[in-house]
């Protein structure tokens, strides 16, 4: 729990600022940090990153109720003992010991992370955290909270995307977020004076968000201070930023040599007038809460304590190379459900609406966020309309910041443990929001399943909109429209990829994607949103797939993870074809085509779940038919189809009696707008007939 907590009314069981308790905490802080310091320098483990100068954190975090969110810095010992009161967690995470409660000796020391405590796991990516923050401010304030979250960066840290995008994120909704800023002027070997420009004082008022300067190295300044913003933050003014002053008492990390960079007069300034730990004991001293020596006294006797738990912690054990891929990523156990509503004919787009709108009936707190997502034609495409209709106040329209967007639904499912959805209009436009969907699928695994980002991003992907590529309307979609998507997405450890082909499909997986605690996304290719199920070369619907646009009313799921088998024609198969998405269709129909003039039978495996894909399901198609081909909408670069071709080659290789043929789009940027370069740039039916042709006399 907190060690000191401010005083609230005179008759309560709160107590007042322990001056004292909270001086132990930075002398504490100040001693493990000269230890693991030392360590380091004799090679006990390869890196340590210092907290000397940021003392003074811990006054804010006494600021703080216990049930209140951190987001800290790696600068931030003295906030992690403060919260905590664990002096065994930095040592046991520095020595890399499996017992380590922030990452179970996975990360690197001063990553602070506890779920218990209330502390968003820390990344190496310096403000990264910050979207994350104002997801979970979000969700405190969607909760009706008066719990606040204080998100804290250094001077280099307000200078990314990251925390502009919590600026924005907090002054837009007026979330219950105090932004800190450690401003000890120097970001690695480089002065704040790069980082910005003018007064951030000045800047963030110019956002929207109240904001003070104030001195870090006074801590009683710090902490009047810092209950003051708290008190503004709860009483609902909305967000606040503090400039906190301070100095830099040692190099950037231990790999950074100081003198190389700083000057010697500039070095004993700092460590003469800005140590926030000789500063507080001098006024502890002054004002007779402590008499001369007595700080002294207490480093040693604390320092004699650290040896004690340095010793223990040398005894617990370190990790084991066996656990290696324990908490990657955490698929949902599906329970079969027979889908009970009425079947009537529904197109992919109204399967999408009717599954989010079962998502806000079952939970209360669901929403949708994203670009135009609120506006009454439900997005750009349509695709909350439904939920706009019946729950206008959870289909949320976003600024024009795709990490904003995923950043608030990411820490917003953190906070609660429940998926909320992210709309990208277009999944080219998801690039600016990389970094956060890394850190994202990566938590679990970074944290040893302490924490999950329970998230589902929903995005257009692929060409155009209206039907089939074979059919007569070209998509129009051009460049930053069109992009298949897949290949940014499968590559990343610790993210769910969906790519439904059918109606039926993206309803059951849609459903089943809000149960599950690893990041999905979810992508909807715009030729499939109005689609009719696949027809044969002389326009007859191929029954195999027909069923498929019958969607039952209510609530289905189905599990993710398993491919799905479609054989056209009857006796042995000759090919297997493994798709997904809208080059499902395209498979179907050229199979019905062959199937038709030549006879026999050829499979179709819908993938469904890319990542992690059904590697059982296809390797036993590949085993009946012998021949196999694969089909994506991807260009011919590297990408998830030819992952999928080389794990055939690699693990089918027996079972193979010839080469697996491997069909793309063309090697280009997706993709022009004209409809006769367009039709010519992504796989059709016929492109597929034409290799199955071939493959068959091989």
């Amino acid at each position: 729990m907190t060690v000191n907590i401010e005083a609230t009314e005179a008759d309560t069981l709160a107590q007042p600022l322990d001056v004292i308790a909270l001086f132990r905490t930075m002398v504490t802080a100040r001693a493990i940090n000269d230890l693991l310091k030392t360590r380091k320098t004799q090679g006990r483990f390869p890196f340590y990153i210092g907290c000397a100068g940021h003392e003074g954190m811990a006054a804010v975090v006494a600021a703080l109720q216990e049930n209140d969110w951190l987001a800290l810095y790696y600068r931030d010992l003295a906030a992690w003992l403060q919260r905590t009161g664990d002096v065994y967690g930095p040592l046991r995470e520095a020595y890399s010991r499996s017992t380590g409660p922030m990452c179970s000796g996975r990360n690197m020391p001063s990553h602070y992370s506890s779920r218990s405590h209330r502390i968003l796991p820390g990344v190496s990516e310096v403000g990264g955290l910050a979207p994350f923050a104002g997801g979970v401010g979000f969700s405190l304030k969607q909760h009706a909270s008066k719990d606040l979250i204080m998100c804290s960066t250094g001077d280099g840290g307000s200078a990314t995307n990251d925390f502009s995008v919590l600026l924005r994120q907090s002054a837009v909704h007026q979330l219950p977020v105090l932004m800190v800023i450690e401003d000890n002027n120097w970001a690695i070997t480089t002065p704040s004076v790069v980082q910005y420009a003018g007064s951030l004082v000045e800047w963030a008022k110019g956002a929207g968000v109240y904001a003070e300067e104030v001195d870090g190295t006074d801590i009683m300044a710090t902490y009047e201070a810092s209950k003051r913003f708290m008190a503004r933050i709860r009483s609902g003014q909305g967000p606040v930023l503090m400039h906190l002053r301070l100095g830099l008492l040692d190099p950037h990390s231990s790999s950074t040599d100081i003198k190389s960079y700083r000057k010697k007069e500039e070095i004993a300034l700092t460590t003469e007038t800005k140590d926030p730990v000789k500063n507080f004991g001098r006024w502890l001293v002054a004002n007779g809460h402590l008499q001369e020596g007595d700080p002294e006294r207490m480093r040693k006797e604390i320092r004699s304590e650290l040896d004690r738990v340095e010793r223990e912690v040398l005894q617990e054990p370190e990790p084991d190379g066996s656990r290696v891929m324990q908490h990657v990523v955490a698929v949902p156990e599906w329970h079969e459900n027979i889908p009970r509503g009425a079947k009537r004919p529904l197109t992919m787009l109204g399967a999408i609406n009717e599954a989010l709108v079962e998502l806000a009936d079952r939970d209360p707190n669901f929403f949708v966020y994203g670009q135009d997502v609120g506006s009454p034609k439900g997005g750009v495409f349509g695709a909350t309309a439904n939920l706009v209709q019946k729950y206008p106040e959870r289909a949320i329209s976003s600024p024009l910041n795709e990490q904003l967007i995923v950043g608030l639904v990411a820490g917003a499912g953190m906070a609660d443990g429940k998926a909320r959805c992210a709309e990208i209009q277009f999944v080219d436009y998801h690039q600016s929001s990389t970094q956060t969907v890394r850190l994202a699928a990566r938590t679990s695994y970074q944290s040893f399943g302490d924490w999950y980002v329970p998230m589902i991003i929903r995005t257009k992907s692929g060409s155009g909109g209206g039907g089939p590529i074979s059919s007569s309307t070209a998509g129009g979609g051009a460049f930053g429209h069109s992009n298949a998507g897949e290949q940014w997405f499968t590559n990343i450890p610790g993210m769910i990829t969906i790519c439904p082909a059918t109606p039926f499909d993206a309803k059951g997986l849609l459903l089943q994607a809000a149960r599950s605690q690893s990041p999905v996304t979810f992508l909807e290719r715009g030729r499939l949103y109005r689609s009719e199920p696949p027809k044969d070369a002389e326009g007859n619907i191929i029954p195999q797939m027909a069923e498929y646009w019958s969607v039952p009313e209510g609530y289905y799921t189905l599990p993710i993870g398993k491919a799905r088998r479609i054989r056209i024609g009857e006796g042995p198969v000759s090919v297997a074809i493994v798709a997904w998405g809208s080059m499902t269709l395209e498979a179907c129909t050229a199979a019905a085509n062959i199937v038709k003039q030549e006879g026999g039978a050829i499979e179709v495996v819908d993938l469904r779940t890319l990542m992690p894909f059904d590697e059982a399901t296809v390797a036993a198609a590949v085993k009946e038919a012998n021949r196999v081909v694969v089909v994506t909408e991807e260009s011919d670069l590297t990408s998830y189809g030819r992952h999928v071709h080389s794990w055939i080659v690699q693990n089918c290789f027996y079972d193979l009696d010839g080469s697996p043929t491997f069909i793309s789009a063309v090697a280009a940027p997706a993709a022009p707008y004209n409809a006769p370069e367009e039709v010519a740039f992504y796989p059709t039916a016929k492109t597929i007939e034409e290799r199955i042709a071939d493959l068959l006399v091989e």
